[in-house]
């Protein structure tokens, strides 16, 4: 079956599957980020200016639901940046570069949306992903902070992001 992932995967050397994945899945979210841009510009084309102007309003109150049963702290922080490790498998490389308690560190230099959108030319648009990263924490546990001074999807070379909790 030419669709099946597995047949795909057995007619691959096994030294070109991270290759053969990094391809396919790099190849579906650009046609998403695609139609994300052609909807950007035909809404610009439409109601004009407004339409980029209720996109940085977008980014910039970017809000999730709180989460119910919040645990202590330093768990839910651990736990939030376990499943952070396992959302980015296969759209982004990084390291952790602190591993602490209370703090948790990033050194992203890779992300798939980052190369995605600044090739489609529409990295403001693709920023709506990283603006959720802040709110995303504070939603997990309010007792948890973001901070970040540096961006992929700005032409920056890597992302830095910590994790923390207040106060500490």
């Amino acid at each position: 079956m030419p669709g099946n992932l597995n047949d795909n995967l057995q007619e691959t050397d096994s030294g070109k599957k991270d290759e053969f994945f990094d391809h396919l899945l790099k190849g579906k979210l650009k046609t998403a980020g695609s139609i994300a841009v052609e909807l950007l510009h035909a809404m610009e084309a439409h109601f004009g200016p407004e339409a980029r102007q209720v996109l940085d309003t977008l980014v910039e109150n970017r809000q999730f639901q709180a989460r119910q049963n919040l645990g202590m702290a330093e768990e839910d922080l651990h736990a939030f940046c376990d499943a952070l490790d396992q959302g980015c498998v296969g759209t982004h490389q990084w390291e952790r570069v602190v591993d602490e308690p209370d703090r948790i560190g990033y050194r992203y230099t890779r992300c798939m949306w980052a190369e995605i959108f600044c090739e489609l030319g529409e990295p403001d648009l693709g920023f709506i992903l990283c603006a959720g990263d802040k709110p995303a924490v504070e939603a997990y546990n309010p007792a948890l902070g973001f901070e970040r001074t540096r961006v992929l999807m700005h032409g920056d070379e890597d992302c830095d992001h910590v994790f923390y909790i207040k106060g500490k």
